[in-house]
Formats: structure tokens, sequence, C-alpha cells
């Protein structure tokens, strides 16, 4: 009896692997080994190789000590369907600090006509970037515009904040 249950159970798990490899080929989703490297067929790209993050061909190097957050991490996803809108985001985390990276990206490109930062946000100019920087309790966020495409970055800090942004310019 026990040895029909275990065999019951190892042919189960076989299918649901063989359903989950079918599913995600389905999807245009590609997998590699490297656990850092996520690409979509919907344009979404999140890789970390060393410490330096290329986010929708976005770089930035992040600092040591921060640690990536793989559930956080998000690749082409619906940001604002309505309007066509993808979103690529990963966080990485050192203790109760979190650096934040996003990127929303579309078919029609964006500009500072078609941004409206939050209401607390101020412009201001940042490792050459011009952009708005706005306060939170768990550290500050800076938004800039750059190929069509809305860059968000949280940091703990803004000497984090501008050390990102700087490592982007490399």
């Amino acid at each position: 009896m026990n040895k029909k249950i275990l065999m019951i159970g190892v042919v189960l798990l076989a299918a649901c692997i063989s359903v989950s490899a079918v599913s995600a080929e389905d999807n245009g989703w590609s997998f590699s080994f490297s656990s850092s490297d996520s690409t979509n067929s919907d344009g979404g790209s999140v890789q970390l190789d060393n410490n330096v993050l290329t986010i929708q061909g976005f770089k930035f190097t992040i600092p040591e000590g921060f640690v990536e957050n793989e559930t956080a991490k998000v690749v082409g996803e619906d940001y604002n369907a309505s309007q066509g809108l993808k979103i690529s985001t990963d966080a990485f985390d050192k203790g109760d600090e979190r650096i934040l990276i996003s990127v929303i990206f579309g078919s029609a490109e964006l500009d500072d006509d078609t941004y409206t930062p939050t209401a607390t946000a101020t412009a201001k100019k940042l490792a050459d970037e011009d952009g708005w920087v706005d306060e939170y309790d768990g550290g500050v966020a800076f938004d800039y515009i750059e190929d069509g495409k809305l860059v968000h970055v949280f940091a703990p800090d803004e000497k984090t904040l501008v050390s990102l942004l700087q490592s982007s310019h490399d």
C-alpha cells in the first residue's frame, strides 16, 4: 500500500513539473540557470551580474552589503494596461534598508508632458539627471525620464541615491 502511494506521488510530481515547463514555454519566458537573469517576451529585462543591475538597458552598481530580494523582482508586467505601459523592478535589502529600482516603459514614449510627479516631489538635478525627488519614512526617491522611459530609484538616503545615479553614467 505504501509503495502505491509513493509511486502515485512520484507520478504526480513528474506531471506537475512537465506541465509547468510547458506552460512557461508557452508564455514566452526565457529561463536561465542564473537566478539573477530574467527576461520575457514582452520586452522586460532585469539582470544582475557582480553587483551591476541592468534593468531595461539602464545600469546601476548596487553598493556592497545589499542583497537582491528575488521575491520583489518584476519583469515586464502590466503597469497601466490602458496606456500600454509595463514595469520592471528589482529590490535589494541590507537589514532594514532597501534599494528599489523600477523602469516603466511601453509602446508610447514617456516625457515630461506625460509624467506627473507626486504632489510632494520637488524638481531637482542629481548626478547630472533632471528629475523629481521625494522623501519618505524609509528613504528618498528620485524619478527621471530617459529614452522615453520613466526611471524610479529609491534608496535609504540621498548619498546612496546619488551613488546609484552616478554609477548609471559609468
